[in-house]
């Protein structure tokens, strides 16, 4: 998975507003939040949202080792079949799963952050499977239960990307020609003129963001709205440094974020923050906010459904398999 990095004060968009400024919605980390485990229960709360504002942002994980041997009583299984729709991805009690991660103790692992806070606890979200021993990667279908997995059967590994926080989808080159004099080589971080003024035009553009040439790290604005010309002309003449201004018609706005993150966003921290519906991380996403959780439970649907569906991207780890 691609580290995403945060530049001119501020995130990439798939991930900034649920990791930094948000003040009563989605916090960096939801402020409680527990594991599902019976006996693992341990908090994710101020001291991870200390130190993910340090940048020092540390996730699970994600290996491909070899495929591992047969466990003992678990016996081999077929692909999965995943259903379509939100309503799909519901589970219940008894409702056949699957689920891949990495196995410690006998319990299949969330790929959730996992912040330097928890003491070396790589396993914060998880849920049992008896009888799995310990692995790099484990495909595991069984019988889903508040308090575990049961009926476990083993599948070929397979990695997925289910409930797990994806890659950047920022160019890594300026999507903009070098200027005549090619791109100056330095690291700037003096961007606040240009933030505050594109945040004064909010429909206007897009977050701003950095990307890399060489040694020369160039700001990219957006213009979702309004003409490119002008608004490369306005900005260069408040910023000197490496500038790219490109037009993105009909891309989300600043001010089109704002209004998500104060309706979508708020009603999803408040989510968050109850230790019981088991999401561990949100963020937004093309204009909607991405919910990833360790699972899908009726009531928690009934509360997204009230949120609007239409602004949500339900994204649950542990998955039904079939009937």
């Amino acid at each position: 998975m691609k580290i995403m990095r945060w530049f001119v004060g501020t995130w990439p968009s798939r991930i900034y507003r649920a990791l930094a400024t948000v003040p009563t919605g989605l916090a960096r980390v939801p402020s409680r939040h527990w594991s599902v485990t019976p006996g693992r229960r341990m908090p994710v709360g101020a001291a991870a949202a200390t130190l993910l504002a340090t940048g020092a942002l540390v996730f699970a994980t994600h290996r491909t080792p070899p495929e591992p041997a047969p466990v003992p009583g678990i016996v081999a299984a077929g692909p999965g079949i995943v259903p379509a729709g939100p309503a799909g991805l519901i589970v219940r009690d008894g409702d056949l799963v699957e689920a891949s991660g990495p196995v410690e103790d006998a319990e299949l692992c969330a790929p959730a952050p996992v912040p330097l806070s928890l003491g070396g606890d790589t396993c914060p979200y998880g849920i049992p499977v008896p009888g799995v021993k310990p692995t790099d990667g484990a495909t595991l279908r069984g019988r889903w239960h508040p308090i575990g997995l049961s009926d476990i059967r083993r599948m070929p590994y397979a990695p997925t990307s289910a409930g797990v926080l994806g890659g950047s989808d920022l160019p890594d080159t300026p999507p903009c020609p070098a200027p005549a004099g090619g791109w100056r080589d330095g690291e700037d971080w003096v961007d606040d003129q240009v933030r505050d003024y594109l945040h004064a035009h909010a429909e206007q553009f897009a977050e701003p963001f950095a990307t890399h040439l060489g040694n020369a790290r160039i700001l990219v604005v957006k213009v979702v709205n309004g003409d490119v010309d002008q608004a490369r002309k306005a900005l260069t003449a408040i910023y000197a440094d490496n500038l790219c201004v490109v037009a993105a018609p009909g891309g989300h706005s600043i001010a089109a974020e704002d209004r998500l993150q104060a309706t979508t966003g708020r009603a999803v921290g408040a989510l968050m923050n109850d230790p019981a519906s088991g999401i561990y991380l949100a963020g937004s996403e093309d204009g909607k906010m991405r919910v990833m959780m360790v699972q899908l439970t009726q009531p928690l649907y009934d509360k997204l459904v009230a949120i609007g569906l239409d602004h949500l991207i339900i994204d649950p780890w542990i998955r039904p398999a079939g009937p």
